[in-house]
């Protein structure tokens, strides 16, 4: 497999499919069988979406995954199954929705929550489970707060005074579609999400994304040269590196004091090696890299 197929490549996902779709096609397009995504947009969102190819999946927990920024649309007056339209629509409000100084400060009471209830259809397993697939079952689902950060939640009105355009910074696993319905079980009318759009995770932004459909040759970002979490530790004798690589703990290099937990490992040419922890003086290999010609 071509090195050329692997490293971060960031996506500017369309309306309409799933991330596992976006997942298959640079599957067909590269023909990079390992592909994976960071950070899952459902089929109404569109946006970033970071894909990792080849070895780079295994460093996908490595990712930087916050702050995430959003912009949008909320529509008031319904409940739905989904907190978003494409849902099943369980309750349409009958009266006079709220005046305009009502739901902004109901958008501020939601941005100082500090834990969030998953909506019942997502990817948040309960019971060991993924939660929509409780709701498939016919199972009511009682997932539980997570704590979230939520820095900004600013709302502009449109003509429409059922609807709301939007802007969102929040922390990793913190939902939008939740917001929209914490924001319209607050107002006492209900709200769902219409729009979606991710703009930002980290360091990562929409506009530095390709258009699904558009020709990825040279858009990978190379192995060492994607923006991890973590920082970064220098191997730069060969017999270390070597050793490192097989999975055999080796001393832990003494540059920076104090040294990191958690580091990304480089061998003496800058390649990368893998994620190592140190610890008592010792760098033990965490994740290790394989060769690019590996199999999977």
């Amino acid at each position: 497999m071509s090195s050329d197929w692997e490293g971060l490549l960031l996506l500017d996902k369309p309306q309409g499919i799933t991330s596992h779709d976006v997942v298959d096609a640079v599957r067909r397009r590269t023909g990079q069988r390992r592909v994976g995504h960071a950070g899952t947009l459902d089929p109404l969102a569109t946006g970033l979406l970071p894909l990792l190819l080849g070895r780079a999946t295994r460093l996908a927990r490595f990712l930087p995954d916050s702050p995430k920024v959003y912009s949008g649309r909320i529509v008031l007056g319904i409940t739905t199954r989904t907190d978003d339209v494409e849902g099943e629509v369980r309750h349409r409000y009958a009266g006079p929705l709220p005046p305009g100084g009502d739901v902004l400060a109901a958008a501020g009471e939601v941005r100082r929550r500090t834990e969030q209830v998953p909506p019942q259809v997502s990817a948040r397993k309960v019971g060991g489970e993924r939660s929509y697939r409780l709701v498939r079952k016919g199972e009511t689902v009682e997932a539980r707060a997570t704590p979230v950060t939520v820095s900004r939640f600013d709302l502009t009105p449109t003509e429409d005074p059922a609807e709301w355009t939007f802007e969102v910074e929040v922390s990793a696993g913190t939902y939008v579609r939740a917001l929209a319905r914490d924001l319209g079980e607050a107002l006492g009318c209900g709200g769902a999400v219409r729009e979606l759009r991710r703009l930002r995770i980290g360091p990562f932004d929409v506009g530095s994304a390709c258009a699904a459909t558009a020709d990825l040759e040279g858009r990978v970002v190379p192995l060492a040269d994607i923006p991890l979490s973590v920082p970064s530790v220098l191997l730069d004798r060969a017999s270390e590196a070597l050793r490192f690589s097989r999975g055999v703990a080796v001393e832990a290099p003494r540059a920076g004091e104090p040294q990191p937990a958690t580091c990304r490992v480089l061998g003496p040419a800058g390649q990368v090696l893998g994620i190592g922890d140190v610890a008592s003086g010792l760098l033990h290999p965490r994740v290790v890299l394989p060769g690019p010609d590996a199999a999977p």
